[in-house]
């Protein structure tokens, strides 16, 4: 099977056991997202404190992740992994602790959801960066392409079904996630690769952080890309708080599990979309099916509001996932392509902060405007205007252009 175009890169053993890991991973932090999303729900009705929630989570992409470059840039990048899963399984067992003693409240869903992002924040550069040392050149889309699918996809993989089990629930789906992270720190320990980018010791530590910044915005066609993904994360990836309040208003949804079947189709199509585009190796199809999937990353969330039941809402949230799920695993292949191993931690850590980033304040916003209208006008609006974005760049930006049609970078 590892013969085939789709699966290339699982024939290098290193790449293989960090993707497994980041799979555990991904799962566990999906579960983490709708058992805490529903928790806070459930207590308060409210879609803006899932927003909050949410906020909490997302917002240490923006400020720990230059700190997680520059350490992913100074020392070896797996051990770094390795602690951060660990500190996340701890962390969610805390969580699992504490909401099984009856005594949690809602500033611990919050604190704890911000401590969970600190952990995450500092691990994503490090992992991403790893990869490019994994794999040679010419697989090097189909790792970071699969690497996605352990993210995006791994929402196929949380155990929302068990949220309806009254002896299982929602604390015994956070346990569930405390050891699927600790699984991954075991996995992660089995690699060999060691890698580590270059700081310069005559600069200081803000120095060394800005380092990445300087070279991001002084070369136009990273920054392109950089600002393209800010732009899809704010405006249709940002919709995990606002879905309790669509699955109980529009489905009747009386516990997690709907909550949930709606993320695992999100992952589902993730992982078809993935599957399609990870043995692509020609540069013009990568270049077309990057405007494509990022038009219909646009044009599914309308989709998905306009679904009349459930299952078709399911179907709606899969083609989400592949069309969203696909573009970034592009946007991430390009500016991996393009940025010199001495900073790619850096580098990894800015587009990481650039999504998780608007994804925390666009999160947070649409809770509070969910409360006060409802759900479906922003899923509308929101799509229609990451579509002309996208006709946008095509149109005014030579550089994007040219990637669109023909799959080059013009590097400036």
């Amino acid at each position: 099977m590892i013969r085939t175009p789709q699966l290339a890169a699982f024939r290098y053993k290193n790449y293989t056991l960090t993707w497994l890991a980041n799979l555990f991973s991904g799962a566990a932090l999906w579960t983490v997202i709708v058992a805490s999303g529903w928790l806070l729900f459930t207590e308060t009705n409210s879609s803006r404190w899932v927003g909050i929630l949410t906020f909490s989570s997302m917002f240490p992409l923006l400020i720990a992740s230059p700190v997680g470059g520059l350490i992913g840039d100074k020392y070896d990048r797996k051990k770094i992994v390795v602690f951060m899963f660990i500190a996340s399984s701890l962390i969610v067992l805390f969580l699992a602790i504490l909401s099984m003693t009856g005594i949690l409240h809602i500033m611990h869903l919050v604190t704890i959801a911000f401590l969970g992002g600190i952990a995450r924040a500092i691990k994503e550069p490090s992992i991403q960066a790893l990869i490019p040392n994994q794999v040679p050149d010419e697989h090097l889309l189909n790792a970071i392409t699969l690497n996605g699918a352990t993210k995006h996809g791994a929402r196929f993989l949380i155990v929302a079904p068990l949220a309806a089990v009254d002896s299982v629930g929602t604390d015994g789906m956070l346990l569930i996630a405390a050891l699927l992270y600790g699984v991954g720190a075991i996995t992660m320990l089995r690699v060999s690769t060691v890698s580590s980018g270059e700081t310069r010791s005559e600069y200081g530590l803000l120095k060394n952080m800005f380092e990445g910044v300087s070279y991001i915005y002084t070369h136009r066609t990273l920054a392109l890309f950089i600002i393209l993904v800010a732009f899809h994360c704010a405006l249709v990836m940002s919709f995990e708080s606002m879905l309790p309040r669509l699955s109980e208003q529009k489905y009747d949804a009386n516990d997690a599990s709907l909550f949930g079947y709606l993320i695992m189709g999100f992952g589902a199509g993730s992982l078809v979309g993935m599957g399609l585009i990870a043995g692509v190796t020609n540069d013009k199809y990568k270049g077309n099916i990057l405007i494509l999937t990022g038009i219909a990353s646009g044009v599914t969330p309308i989709l998905l509001i306009l679904s009349g039941n459930i299952l078709v809402a399911i179907i709606m949230a899969s083609a989400m996932g592949a069309s969203q799920a696909t573009f970034m695993a592009i946007t991430n292949t390009y500016v991996q392509s393009i940025a010199p191993d001495r900073l790619r931690g850096r580098i990894s850590s800015l587009y990481v902060m650039h999504a998780g980033g608007v994804m925390a304040f666009s999160n947070l916003g649409y809770g509070f405007i969910a409360d006060r209208l409802t759900v479906p006008p922003i899923f509308v609006v929101t799509g229609l205007t990451f579509i002309i974005i996208m006709l946008v760049s095509y149109a005014a930006e030579p550089i994007l252009r040219r990637v669109y049609t023909t799959g080059s970078i013009t590097w400036t």
